[in-house]
């Protein structure tokens, strides 16, 4: 991975010093091969450009402003201008001393030519070499138009200045400038793919320690771009990882513990009466009694195991039937008559209803039962649990308080939790195996219906549960 790693750091520095390259490559060819044509076009665009504005002047008349602006603009730029009719006779002819002595000669064959394509109401743009000395000039023609009929011509005759020695000079610096940004890039590129590379394989490193069970392995990255927030979703799974694990651990420690208690007590139970009691119909009976509570216990235990799987799982089937939600709940209170007035915590009901709900009768009734030893379990002599059922549009409503001491706020999330306990404290629960609130959850969720809990310490605790209505009920 470490190779794989360094071949991705090369890669990117690798593509960038290319892209660089490509950029110098594109600079020289502008710079140098291209230059050349690129000046000539640029400066016969602008001859034209102000010859135009100038033969503007003599299309509205301006005769002697038009000659003064094209002397001069002929002059500053040395170049060629005659003024001709269309049929090729020159009427006006200006520029500079030595523009006008090393001008080529045009035979009047090509010169009638080039005449009468202007005529056409066309902009001729013609290369020309001089003859003798060899310069390279620009033919440029113009149509003219007096009182709006295309009459006159204008022959503009441009020297090319030569590149060469231009050239010779812009290929020197740009060797310079190419060596230093080729430099300058090959630094820059490098630090640019370590900086980039370097928090992906810190998160590799994290991400193996992680795969390793090392949750608590976090990535120190203060990057604030997509790389940041990878580590920082990372890190957000490891912490939420090491939670699961803690509770992963909690779980065997608790399971440990519910299924050991039982068996100690069948085992030394069972061992008494074989060597002690054996003989003594009465501690016999007793101890037998003991033995099967115990059993009872370690069946409850598993059946709660194998109901939370199956609904953990998603293979728990739901056998969803019409029935009346009063009849279960007043079902549900009276098997609670007997602990009810051991324990001196009262069970009461609030509101009905004759609306039929439709949901798998069983499970909820199994809800219905650990939500009300969930109560009992925390609830002190002298208090009470409540079941209150609201009817809604199309749900009822089921509420189950009690005034127990209550569940503070960062508990809450967490009770629905296998084994976990809102008290830290070795206190025995008087029923139920600790699973009871993650049934609670499994059979709800399946249902797909809303859930919750509301507690206040020193107050109590309040869950409810709503079941969807039977069409037409009421």
């Amino acid at each position: 991975m470490e190779e794989k790693m360094k071949s991705i750091r090369f890669k990117l520095w690798a593509g960038m010093m290319a892209l660089v390259a490509i950029v110098l490559l594109l600079l020289w060819l502008f710079q140098i091969v291209f230059l050349e044509n690129f000046y000539n076009r640029m400066w016969t665009s602008y001859i034209k450009r102000e010859v135009i504005t100038i033969n503007q002047l003599l299309e509205k008349g301006e005769k002697s402003a038009f000659e003064s602006k094209l002397e001069e603009f002929a002059f500053n730029n040395n170049i060629y201008a005659e003024l001709a009719d269309k049929n090729g006779n020159s009427i006006y002819i200006t520029g500079s001393s030595s523009s006008a002595g090393k001008m080529p000669m045009i035979d009047s064959n090509a010169r009638n030519g080039v005449i009468q394509e202007i005529l056409t109401d066309k902009e001729v743009d013609v290369p020309v070499t001089h003859p003798r000395f060899g310069n390279k000039f620009m033919l440029i023609g113009l149509p003219i138009r007096i009182s709006g009929e295309l009459s006159q011509v204008m022959l503009i005759i441009t020297p090319l200045a030569p590149m060469k020695d231009t050239t010779e000079i812009l290929k020197g610096q740009l060797v310079y400038i190419i060596g230093i940004l080729l430099f300058a890039s090959l630094i820059i590129s490098f630090l640019i793919s370590r900086s980039f590379t370097s928090p992906i394989l810190e998160i590799k490193k994290v991400s193996e320690k992680m795969a390793a069970g090392d949750f608590l392995a976090r990535i120190k990255t203060k990057k604030q771009d997509e790389i940041g927030t990878l580590a920082e979703t990372i890190n957000n799974m490891g912490e939420q990882l090491s939670k699961i694990e803690q509770l992963r651990k909690d779980l065997i420690a608790n399971v440990s513990h519910e299924l050991r208690t039982p068996l100690s007590l069948i085992r030394g139970y069972a061992e008494t009466i074989k060597d002690v009691t054996g003989n003594d119909p009465v501690k016999r009976e007793k101890q037998l009694g003991v033995i099967i509570e115990e059993t009872e216990r370690l069946s409850r235990i598993v059946d709660d195991i194998m109901n939370l799987s199956q609904l953990q799982s998603g293979n728990a089937k739901l056998n969803k039937v019409s029935f009346k939600i009063n009849v279960l709940i007043d079902d549900a209170m009276k098997r609670y008559d007997i602990l009810s007035e051991k324990t001196g915590v009262g069970i009461v009901r609030i509101g009905s209803v004759k609306a039929l709900v439709k949901a798998d009768e069983n499970k909820i009734a199994q809800v219905l039962y650990n939500l009300i030893n969930n109560g009992f379990n925390h609830t002190s002599k002298g208090g009470f649990i409540t079941l209150k059922i609201v009817e809604e549009n199309e749900s009822v409503r089921i509420e189950i308080s009690d005034t127990g001491k209550g569940i503070t706020q960062e508990e809450l999330p967490h009770i629905w939790d296998r084994y976990y306990k809102a008290e830290k404290t070795s206190e025995k629960r008087p029923t139920g195996t600790g699973l009871g609130l993650a049934i609670v959850k499994g059979i709800l969720e399946a249902h797909q219906v809303a859930y919750g809990v509301e507690s206040k310490e020193k107050v109590g605790t309040k869950f409810w549960f709503e079941l969807n209505k039977v069409n037409g009920s009421s």
